[in-house]
Order: structure tokens, then C-alpha cells, then sequence
């Protein structure tokens, strides 16, 4: 269980945390980042392999005096979003950190993929991303509002790139293979229906944060490039990892440094080759602020 950087000496006792596809990766690396910190965990996710993959770190978490819990739980399905939100709220005595991680990659062919391919990868992906992320925050929404909280939307460095909407300065950044060109706002042509539905994430994030400001729950996107996690290193395969990919762990520390900063509205994206840090509060945080 990694110990995320806190020079401020904060914690996150006594909060409770919802992660969804949290048996892994990025997901797994979330929980083990807010445990670490003294939150208690819910972590749901629809491996199979969930109880196994994520036994150290419940392990660990009991050493610890924090509870690391797990569920399956199909973020797709809203029956079973309901259900998983009740149950992880019962558990836990209350929610008041939601992660929506949870996600779909599929790479698409628009000029190749006939009708009936793309309705699939649409459905797929748009499905959890977008539709899953609504489902899991509005259910966990009247736990949110009890005493206040937070809502963290996991997006993607494809629509908030270090060169749009603001150009991002790369001194410190010289392993960034965008660091003498300007990056334009997309993956490639291959995620039309990945990259939409993380824009819509991060339209929903925007939303949430002005409806839910005046009830204590801030709501802020948080965005990553390639990090080394056994998906990424599934699809490369034989291929070396590229200069500059990022630690999960690293990543996950930002995280927990995002909530304990009190900023809402925010679209905090890392990149890869630059500085797995927490930045300022950028354009839609300040827009955010200035609005209320």
C-alpha cells in the first residue's frame, strides 16, 4: 500500500470511498492510495477474479485499522448500480468519496467497421464510460450530500492534452512526444467513441460541480496518459514501455492530493514525460470559482 505525498499533514480518516473497476490497474492502485490515507474502501468491480486480485491490498488495510471491502458490481446494469451503492453505503456506514473509474477501451474503425460493429462498440463503451459514470454518481449522490464529499470522474489525456485547451509550458517535460509540437484535443483516429464518451464525462463533471457546489460535494475530472498498468503492458506486449509512462502509484497519489486540496469543478489531466504532480487550479476550476 503506497503512502501518497502529504505535506500538509492531512488525512482521510474516517471518509468512506466508493472505487468502481477497482480490481486492477489504475483501479486498484485508487483504493490503495485512499486506504493508505484512512479511508475505508469499497472497491466494485466485474473481474471474476476480484477476491484474488485485490487480497493484498484488503490484507494490508487490516494491518492498517482500515477496511478494504469488495463487490461485484456492473456499472452498466442500473439495477445493479442501486444495489452496489446501497450495499457499499450500508457497509461502510455512508459514501463520501465516489471514483468513477470503471471503463471501456475499444479501438474503432470509422471508415472499416460496418453499422452493426460500430452500435456494438458504442453501446459497449459509451455504455459504462458515460452511462455507467451517471449511474454510479446519482446513486451515490443522496449519501454525498449528508455530509458533503467528493466526486472524482476518471477521463483521459486525449481531450484535455498538454496543448488545448491551454498550452502547457514543457521545460520540465523534454520526454513528452509532444514537447516541440503543439497536441492537438484527440487520441486518434481509432477513439471516436472512446474519446466522446470521456468528453462527456467531463461535460458531466462540469454540471455536477455547479448543482452540487451549494450542498458541500465538489466534483472534478481527473484525466491520465499511458501508465503502466497490466492493460498497458498487455496491449504493447513485446514492446518496451515508451519514455515517460507513468507510475500508477504515482498517479494514484495525485489523486488523494486532488481531494484533499478542496478544489471543485477542476480537469486535472497528467501527461506522460511530464511531472506526476498536482498542478494549479486550472481554466475550469478557476471558471468555477469565479462562477459562484
Amino acid at each position: 500500500m503506497s503512502s501518497p505525498a502529504n505535506e500538509s499533514g492531512a488525512s482521510l480518516a474516517g471518509r468512506r470511498a466508493l472505487v468502481t473497476g477497482g480490481a486492477r490497474g489504475l483501479g486498484l492502485a485508487f483504493a490503495g492510495a485512499l486506504a493508505a490515507q484512512g479511508a475505508d474502501v469499497m472497491i466494485g468491480d466485474i473481474d471474476p477474479d476480484l477476491v484474488r486480485s485485490t487480497a493484498d491490498l484488503v490484507r494490508r488495510g487490516s494491518e492498517r485499522g482500515v477496511r478494504v471491502l469488495v463487490d461485484r458490481l456492473d456499472i452498466s446494469a442500473p439495477d445493479d448500480v442501486a444495489r452496489g451503492v446501497e450495499h457499499a453505503a450500508t457497509l461502510l456506514g455512508g459514501i463520501d468519496i465516489v471514483i468513477n473509474n470503471a471503463a471501456v477501451v475499444r479501438v474503432t474503425r470509422p471508415l472499416d467497421d460496418d453499422l452493426a460493429t460500430a452500435l456494438a462498440d458504442f453501446e459497449a463503451v459509451v455504455g459504462v464510460n458515460l452511462r455507467g459514470t451517471y449511474l454510479v454518481g446519482r446513486a451515490a449522490i443522496p449519501y454525498l450530500v449528508e455530509r458533503g464529499g467528493d466526486i472524482v470522474n476518471i477521463t483521459t489525456d486525449h481531450v484535455h492534452t498538454c496543448g488545448y485547451p491551454i498550452e502547457v509550458d514543457h521545460t520540465e517535460a523534454q520526454l513528452c512526444r509532444w514537447a516541440h509540437t503543439r497536441r492537438p484535443p484527440l487520441g486518434g483516429a481509432g477513439f471516436d467513441v472512446y474519446d466522446a464518451s470521456k468528453a462527456g464525462v467531463q461535460a458531466l463533471t462540469r454540471a455536477w460541480s455547479r448543482a452540487l457546489a451549494p450542498a458541500g460535494v465538489r466534483v472534478n475530472s481527473f484525466g491520465m496518459g499511458s501508465t503502466d498498468t497490466p492493460m498497458l503492458r498487455a496491449h504493447l506486449g513485446d514492446q518496451p514501455l515508451a519514455p515517460g509512462t507513468m507510475n500508477a502509484d504515482d498517479v494514484a497519489n495525485v489523486l488523494v492530493e486532488l481531494i484533499l486540496d478542496g478544489r471543485t469543478g477542476d480537469d486535472v489531466t497528467l501527461w506522460p514525460g511530464h511531472p506526476c504532480r498536482l498542478g494549479p487550479l486550472g481554466l475550469d476550476g478557476t471558471l468555477m470559482a469565479s462562477a459562484q
